[in-house]
């Protein structure tokens, strides 16, 4: 790996680790500015690079380093609902780096946008599952279906919406620099 390389993804990470500390905490899983950096993470970086940062990300938190939101980390946090979600930031940035790096140069703002929904649905694929999984087993809490959908994800739509606007613009000019 070159030099370049390690120097972006060590900003990377940092961005994703400040990133997930501006949060506004609702339960049971806060939101955050995460998934607007793992947005970017997967426009900029090439699918190796994605996936470089998505796990050392992960490695970081889960050995203590309080990067994940509101200062947590630890093994303890995969006991956690918002887990999953975390889980889900490796698959869907790499398959959102992979989608980009298979469109003709220069890459077109449609191909982002379509990159961003293949991100925002992968990690609501693997996260929702997880937080109904750990909320039922761990807290013995059974949201069902819809109780799933009204913690989990209704929530989280207008913002989501916000940051795939932002990331796919913010993403198509710094993207030009990245290259």
């Amino acid at each position: 790996m070159k030099i370049n390389d390690l120097t972006r993804n060590a900003l990377m990470i940092a961005l994703l680790a400040v990133c997930s500390q501006l949060s506004i905490p609702i339960q049971p899983v806060p939101i955050t500015l995460q998934t607007l950096a793992v947005m970017l993470i997967g426009i900029l970086l090439t699918p190796k690079n994605t996936l470089f940062v998505t796990v050392g990300y992960l490695v970081l938190g889960l050995v203590g380093i309080p990067v994940f939101a509101n200062y947590s980390g630890g093994l303890s946090s995969v006991m956690g609902p918002a887990f999953g979600f975390i889980i889900a930031f490796i698959p869907a940035a790499c398959l959102q780096a992979l989608y980009l790096s298979r469109q003709a140069n220069p890459v077109k703002k449609s191909a982002i946008f379509i990159s961003l929904a293949i991100n925002v649905v992968v990690t609501y694929a693997i996260g929702l599952p997880y937080m109904y999984l750990i909320l039922k087993t761990q807290q013995g809490v059974d949201l069902g279906l819809t109780g799933v959908l009204t913690a989990g994800l209704l929530p989280f739509i207008p913002g989501d919406l916000l940051k795939v606007l932002v990331a796919g613009f913010i993403g198509d000019r710094l993207r030009k620099q990245f290259s």
